[in-house]
């Protein structure tokens, strides 16, 4: 969710003098490296109108800062301390308001399938005139009914009176003819803007969606509520909370939000003191009974807001989401850390098995103490797992995990020439049919690095690891194999059914002036999928810089397309079709100009 957590300062250690900053005349120019990646065609095929803007495209990726860990890149622990933010929303032009008045330069979508109806155009602010973002997706499949798809992501169509803008209202999209037509629905009252009563009626905004089928068409949908308003005297972080909605008729109607867990709220619907802010939930359901589970990082920090932890924890509901119990430590928290994985961590991912066994995969820092400065100290994929319904966990090291270098003028992680953040957290799928988990994550371990640990050119490469279901004990993971074109693949997902597996990811393959994004998908078994050609689902390649326009912290240039969702999302069934559903940039070329909406397509799944 594109939101600012309060953090004690904008600055970050990897700041380090003497730094060398390469900054591109223009959003069309990669900064960094102006090389077409490695395994590039010849041409790009996105229409020029959009490759130029009004903006810097800013990679001013850090030198390396004085550390003691062999792996260049941050430690997730040094990434959150170090007060970097997201950016905040320029009062400036967003590039989609280029477009106005103009013939959309994209060609029709098909075969793609455009999920967004009744869009709304934003009245005020960067993207005036243009129609509402919707980006960071989630996608899931009716056991029961294959053709019965629900799909969410960040909506932006509401407008808050409060805030006099267009913020996070929740959607979902629904689809029982497997994707080809999509009815979109509000859930109802999760904030200020959609009616919420106290204590919700303290929400800007709901983000960070996540969707699960149950049993008996149920349907669960988690969000990350929390207000944008300054944090409580006595505090240092804004309210923030976790909600689920639920729909008994797959995914047409929806029921009131439960509230899952809240800090910073008193029951007037007015700001409570708190240190904690919660963020990156997921949700999964077990499809043979009423048993829910969701999942979440609970960012700790000071009362100057100083990070201190960022341990995950669940909380779980056997009613189909009435109730939620308090939520319980997955991952080790400051007190009962020793040595390994530490509580330094996010993302999480959990998914139930076929037995009933819950697994949730996130990304942590690896380190021998807690001051994370030993050689071996790294970033890395875990899997805790419980076999008694929640109540306790293992956690295992399943993958090494290289992350990304960081963007000077964004204060965050991104790719080289490019401005909206980017993640190395992982994604988990079970193959119920055949009992077997599937991680993706994406990760610059083949980047080009200077000898001392400067970022020259990211080359972001996705992988997975599987491993069969366990009764007993922690899954056995094998080794990670890489899939796709491996040239700058972010935000990949996951599905699997019945051995066969679909990884989608976006690429800049397809792209030589290493800006423009298109949608690609493998798709095989666990023989083959390492070697599975890459299939390209967009038509063309198209501009992420079109929404979200700020200011670089180093630059002081406008900076175009700064978010564009922290993650994708693929779904698979007894259909045996892959249902991928991204943030797409094209708008619907037929409707209206460019902006972010949800876009998704159906592909038979090769094995």
């Amino acid at each position: 969710m594109f939101r600012t957590r309060v953090r004690p300062s904008l600055r970050t250690v990897v700041l380090a003098a003497g730094a060398a900053a390469l900054l591109a005349a223009g959003p069309a120019t990669a900064s960094g490296a102006t090389a077409a990646p490695a395994h590039g065609p010849a041409r790009g095929n996105h229409p020029m109108g959009l490759i130029a803007g009004p903006a810097h495209t800013a990679t001013r990726h850090a030198a390396a800062p004085a550390r003691t860990h062999t792996t260049p890149n941050p430690l997730l622990k040094e990434q959150f301390s170090s007060g970097t933010d997201e950016l905040a929303e320029a009062p400036a032009a967003a590039l989609c308001q280029s477009y106005l008045g103009k013939p959309n330069p994209y060609a029709p979508l098909a075969p793609n399938v455009d999920a967004i109806n009744g869009d709304t155009v934003v009245p005020v602010g960067s993207q005036t005139g243009c129609n509402a973002a919707q980006n960071e997706t989630t996608v899931a499949q009716n056991p029961a009914n294959p053709r019965n798809l629900v799909a969410g992501s960040n909506d932006y169509r509401g407008f808050n009176s409060r805030e006099n803008r267009n913020d996070g209202t929740g959607y979902a999209y629904t689809s029982f003819d497997g994707g080809k037509t999509w009815t979109d629905v509000q859930l109802p009252h999760l904030t200020y803007q959609t009616g919420a009563t106290a204590p919700l009626s303290l929400d800007d905004s709901a983000g960070d969606p996540s969707v699960s089928f149950g049993a008996h068409n149920t349907v669960y949908y988690a969000n990350l509520v929390f207000s944008r308003g300054a944090p409580a005297a006595g505090g240092s972080q804004q309210p923030s909370g976790i909600v689920v909605s639920v729909s008994h008729d797959g995914g047409l109607t929806w029921g009131e939000p439960t509230i899952v867990h809240l800090d910073g709220y008193n029951p007037d619907g007015t700001a409570a003191p708190t240190n904690i802010f919660n963020d990156k939930e997921w949700v999964a359901a077990d499809p043979n009974s009423g048993t829910v589970y969701v999942t979440w990082t609970q960012f700790m920090q000071d009362s100057a807001g100083n990070y201190l932890s960022s341990p995950i924890v669940v909380s779980k509901s056997t009613d189909y989401g009435a109730h939620f119990s308090a939520p319980v430590p997955v991952s080790p928290t400051l007190a009962t850390f020793t040595t390994g994985i530490t509580p330094f961590g996010s993302g999480s991912n959990p998914v139930v098995a076929a037995d009933g066994s819950l697994y949730v995969a996130y990304e942590t820092a690896v380190c021998q103490t807690a001051a994370c400065n030993a050689p071996t100290d790294h970033n890395a994929v875990v899997v805790a797992t419980s076999h008694d319904g929640g109540a306790t966990f293992t956690n295992a090291e399943a993958a090494f995990n290289f992350d990304f270098p960081l963007n000077q003028d964004t204060g965050r992680s991104t790719l080289t020439g490019e401005n909206f953040r980017i993640n190395a957290f992982p994604q988990l799928t079970v193959d119920r049919a055949d009992n077997r988990l599937w991680i993706t994550w994406a990760d610059d371990r083949n980047g080009l690095y200077d000898s001392s640990g400067n970022s020259i050119r990211t080359d972001s490469t996705a992988f997975v690891i599987n491993a069969q279901t366990v009764r007993h004990g922690d899954p056995s993971w094998s080794a990670p194999v890489a899939v796709g074109s491996g040239t700058d693949e972010v935000y990949p997902a996951v599905a699997a059914y019945d051995g066969h597996v679909a990884v989608s990811y976006y690429t800049r393959y397809y792209d030589p002036a290493g800006i423009g994004l298109d949608v690609a998908l493998v798709s095989g078994s666990k023989g083959s999928i390492g070697r599975a050609p890459q299939q390209r689902l967009t038509g063309q390649t198209e501009n992420p810089q079109v929404q979200f326009v700020s200011v670089g912290q180093v630059s002081g240039q406008l900076l175009q397309g700064v978010f564009i969702g922290d993650y994708t999302a693929i779904a698979m069934g007894r259909d045996l079709s892959a249902h991928p559903v991204w943030t797409d940039f094209r708008g619907n070329p037929a409707l209206n100009d460019p902006n972010q909406d949800v876009v998704t397509q159906s592909v038979p799944a090769s094995r």
